[in-house]
């Protein structure tokens, strides 16, 4: 006799491309820095800190921003449909 097997589908949840991006700018904020560091007390020259650190930090700020910018927008869109009530920010164009 054979034995019936159920197939249960697992639902797996896929990953958000911007929560993605955000981790890996953060992880590479932190390699950056702890490398930058790493050099100047190597090298003994602070030189580079300069111009590679303040362009990290812009590049993971900009990605930061946007992440959040995101989630508040998406938070919006569910609080709305739990609550069917309005959220209007005076800098909100969202809904």
């Amino acid at each position: 006799m054979k034995k019936k097997v159920e197939s249960t589908k697992v639902e797996k949840r896929k990953k958000e491309f911007s929560k993605v991006m955000a981790v890996i700018a953060v992880v590479m904020w932190v390699i950056v820095n702890i490398f930058g560091m790493a050099m100047v007390v190597f090298t003994m020259d602070t030189s580079p800190l300069a111009y590679v650190i303040p362009s990290v930090d812009a590049v993971v700020g900009a990605v930061l921003a946007f992440y959040m910018w995101k989630a508040r927008a998406e938070n919006q869109i569910k609080l709305k449909k739990i609550y069917n009530a309005e959220f209007q920010d005076e800098d909100s164009d969202i809904i």
